[in-house]
């Protein structure tokens, strides 16, 4: 019988080594097809539309050629940072790019503004953290400080918040996530803890993610974002105000700490923990201090140098300059053999770097008094007739606190820092305006977007989103408080408002 007999019924023995292909028929209209294949193709070349047609308008009355064509590119980088059509650096570098080819500002003068302070300073910066993460010395210390401290489940947790806050004082807090996130995965499974039931598993990666999110707040080592803020500040102001590295502590401190115990109280209240005992966790701990082994010449140089640097920070930033301290550090961690090239571009964010750097540039073009655009919108919006100063920071806030949820935080920076601080009321500290851009842009408690923090807890599987965002928003309003207690009561005393 031939094996392709029809009268053959295979149906009752089925072949288990035969694959099953299933064939999936779009029956949809074939423009449909077409748009959701190409959705992004498509949305590109409806945006650079939309743009090239509004640059052939005429300008509103009142505003210069070329400060409606820079407005023009605003809108245009707005979406692509909003949409992340294209990556924020590239879209950095358009804006760069387009100043000099929409406007009469000369090639040079745009592109100098790469070469602002504040790039350097975040260069420097991201450099210095990425050695201490790959000597060894960040994975020393939190192992070291989880095996100290955590010796009942309650304060294991609160090690790994509090760990995770200290070390992103000092260094980018995606680098302490990113360090950080193995080692709380190797408790949970050191625990038998079950992924997604489990109260304590769920405790233990929002600790991780909140740790890193309020920790990098308080200083300007925390992130780029301070940085990015502080040259929009000096870009608007002519450099005749800017912010220093205590200063910009002591502006924000009563805001971190607030932020630190309600992110403590929630930990503690409502995720009890299932288990009595961290003791096999413990052990596995006390496993990875014994391969360590003895704390190296390198982490101890390391640590010299990070910690002089510092101290240099606070001591001669203002006189100095952050950028000029931070290129000092890192020139010592090669002279002095701490560091290879090969980590250092294996480690550091370049793209953060080039996004800045573009921000930076299409800031200047929009305070660029030759250009107008800044003048045509402090005439067409006065905010400052309507909204007190108070009012206009606490707006301002709450836009920045819904915006970061959805989209990366530095492209808020380079959003709204502009227009804050061109729409601001005459009689208001810019530096009050920086600050009030600056630390909501922080509060990514809810969703993943806005910093890599939060989307390595969501990727550990230990709970569903909803779970996240319900907490999440508990932090963002005592935030928002927090924030609120600054400019009502805070900055007034201390003289900033």
């Amino acid at each position: 019988m031939s094996v392709n007999d029809p009268s053959q019924d295979h149906s009752s023995t089925p072949d288990p080594n035969r694959s099953t292909v299933r064939v999936w028929i779009d029956r949809r209209p074939i423009f449909l097809v077409i748009a959701s294949r190409f959705r992004k193709q498509l949305f590109g070349a409806l945006l650079l539309g939309l743009f090239l047609g509004a640059l052939s308008l005429e300008p509103p009355d009142g505003l210069k050629t070329d400060g409606y064509r820079v407005m023009c590119l605003f809108g245009l980088c707005v979406v692509l940072w909003a949409s992340n059509l294209i990556p924020l650096s590239i879209t950095s570098l358009v804006a760069m790019a387009g100043v000099p080819l929409l406007t009469n500002v000369e090639t040079a003068d745009a592109y100098r503004y790469f070469g602002h302070p504040v790039v350097f300073f975040v260069l420097g910066a991201f450099i210095l953290g990425a050695v201490v993460v790959s000597c060894g010395l960040s994975t020393r210390i939190a192992v070291w400080v989880l095996g100290r401290f955590g010796r009942t489940p309650r304060r294991l947790v609160l090690s790994i918040y509090g760990l995770c806050a200290f070390l992103s004082c000092f260094m980018s807090e995606h680098a302490v996530a990113a360090m950080m996130f193995p080692i709380v995965v190797e408790l949970v499974r050191g625990l038998n803890l079950k992924t997604g039931r489990s109260p304590m598993a769920k405790a233990m990666f929002l600790a991780l993610a909140w740790g890193c999110i309020i920790g990098g707040t308080l200083t300007v080592l925390g992130g780029g974002r301070g940085p990015l803020a502080i040259g929009f500040l000096e870009e608007a102001t002519g450099n005749a105000e800017t912010i220093s590295f205590l200063g910009y502590i002591a502006y924000g401190l009563p805001l971190v700490l607030i932020l630190l115990a309600v992110g403590a109280f929630v930990l503690w209240t409502f995720f009890p923990p299932e288990i009595s005992s961290v003791d096999s966790a413990r052990e596995r701990l006390e496993r990875q201090v014994h391969l360590l082994g003895k704390i190296s010449w390198r982490e101890q140089g390391v640590a010299l140098v990070l910690l002089t640097t510092i101290c240099g920070w606070i001591v001669l930033g203002h006189g100095v300059g952050m950028a000029n301290i931070a290129i000092c550090g890192v020139a010592a961690l090669f002279l002095l053999r701490l560091a290879s090239w090969r980590e250092v571009e294996e480690n550091v964010n370049w793209g953060i770097i080039l996004t800045y750097g573009g921000a930076i540039c299409l800031a200047g073009a929009l305070m660029n008094p030759e250009i107008g655009a800044k003048q045509w919108i402090t005439q067409n919006l006065p905010l400052e007739e309507h909204s007190s100063p108070a009012a206009f920071l606490l707006i301002v806030g709450a836009v920045v606190v819904i915006l970061t949820e959805f989209m990366s935080n530095s492209a808020v920076i380079a959003i709204l820092m502009p227009m804050a601080l061109a729409l601001a009321p005459p009689d208001i500290d810019p530096r009050a305006v920086t600050m009030a851009v600056v630390l909501p842009s922080n509060f990514a408690f809810m969703l993943p977007m806005a910093t890599p923090a939060t989307a390595l807890s969501y990727s550990s599987g230990a709970f569903r989103p909803f779970e996240v965002m319900r907490f999440g928003l508990l932090l963002d309003l005592a935030g928002y408080l927090s924030l609120v207690f600054l400019v009502t009561v805070y900055w007034p005393a201390t003289g900033l408002l």
